[in-house]
């Protein structure tokens, strides 16, 4: 009998599998009104709210923007139009597109079946519709974390590659921090939208191993 052997070019898959594992866990607190979860949230909340000062306000109100579908999208058309003209990467780039197109599908999906309530204790912006997950996180992890993974691909110049992967955690962080810090989420909605950013980032990057490797046998070689 053959026995599998995990290769490398499963890891995306697994990494996937159990970012959305943690974030089912967290949607079943979040449905069930865990007492725990929102203790948690609300010793957050407090932290939060005792360590605004007028800058950071104005710096969080413009950095979370970096979250939008507006920006998100503008980015992801200056990609897929680079990658059209350049005919490279197209494959890449046009998952990533697919990536960013399914993604509101996927928050408001969540959201309606989650469907908790916003905190509303002092917003710095308004927020619309259910809270769970948090939309502009989803959104950032499963925009720009692809952008590294599309460096890679592109170049093999270490300062690009290097320069790609910190900006890109930069504004992820950001992002993360900024909805909690406007009280427009709760911290575990961040998180939330952290962990299912992370599973669409890894099973587009799956999608793009499958498609550039279709002829891969079990074990990883190559047919012949």
């Amino acid at each position: 009998m053959e026995i599998y052997r995990f290769n490398a070019s499963h890891k995306p898959a697994v990494a996937g599998g159990l970012a959305l594992a943690a974030f089912a866990a967290l949607a079943v607190l979040a449905i069930m009104s865990e007492p725990t979860l929102l203790r948690l949230d609300l010793a957050a909340q407090g932290f939060i709210l005792e360590s605004r000062t007028g800058w950071l306000d104005q710096a969080m109100v413009w950095l979370t923007f970096l979250g939008t579908r507006y920006v998100i999208g503008v980015a992801s058309l200056a990609l897929l139009a680079w990658s059209l003209v350049t005919r490279r990467h197209r494959t890449f780039v046009l998952l990533l597109v697919a990536a960013v197109l399914l993604n509101p599908v996927i928050e408001f999906g969540f959201k309606e079946l989650v469907g908790r309530v916003r905190p509303a204790v002092a917003q710095l912006l308004p927020g619309n519709g259910p809270s769970f997950p948090s939309g502009h996180v989803l959104a950032a992890v499963g925009f720009y974390g692809l952008v590294p993974i599309l460096a890679w691909e592109a170049t093999r110049n270490a300062w690009v590659r290097l320069s790609a992967l910190v900006s890109s955690l930069a504004v992820i962080a950001v992002v993360t921090i900024s909805r909690p810090y406007l009280d427009v989420h709760w911290t575990t909605d961040a998180v939330a939208g952290a962990l299912l950013g992370t599973a669409l980032v890894a099973g587009t990057y799956q999608a793009f191993l499958a498609l550039k490797s279709p002829s891969r046998s079990h074990d990883g070689s190559a047919l012949a």
